[in-house]
């Protein structure tokens, strides 16, 4: 690397920490405007904004209820055939995505094993709005068997045969 291609990186890093500098003062400066002028339409927006999380925030929590308490009605009558249909039911709602090809290797920690395809353990549950993980998955490594030839025996004689 050049003198002058050091030095011109050594100034593209400095104006890098300057931008994220004044970015962050002004988001700083943003936030004082809203705390200190509660009637301007910056803080009329925030606070809206808030008071929507809070309201989101109840309703979210009734429904966590009402599912706790329709698991807890499977769990107690000592028949656990609705709990399957619950659960995809609530996933659904909820917009958990099971996973269970491990070739997503974003998912899936491998945990052991040796060979070229993997097999999943237990399956991985990803949030179907952004992609991200909610719970990885497991998988193994394993070598897959060759397809054996097909063999049959013939009457008259008393070994196999490839078809």
């Amino acid at each position: 690397m050049t003198r002058r291609s050091r030095e011109a990186a050594e100034r593209l890093r400095r104006l890098e920490q300057a931008v994220d500098l004044i970015s962050r003062s002004i988001e700083k400066i943003e936030v004082a405007t809203i705390v200190r002028e509660p009637a301007s339409a910056l803080s009329a927006d925030a606070y809206n904004g808030l008071r929507k999380q809070i309201v989101a925030a109840a309703g979210e929590r009734v429904a966590h209820l009402h599912q706790l308490a329709r698991f807890a009605q499977a769990v107690e009558s000592g028949d656990p055939a609705p709990l399957p249909s619950l659960v995809r039911e609530w996933s659904e709602q909820a917009g958990l995505l099971r996973v269970d090809d491990p070739s997503d290797t974003g998912c899936f920690d491998v945990l052991a094993g040796s060979g070229s395809a993997l097999r999943m353990l237990r399956p991985a549950y990803v949030d179907q709005l952004t992609g991200r993980p909610i719970v990885m998955g497991q998988a193994e490594r394993f070598e897959p068997h060759k397809a054996l030839p097909r063999t049959s025996r013939h009457a008259d004689h008393d070994r196999e045969v490839p078809r």
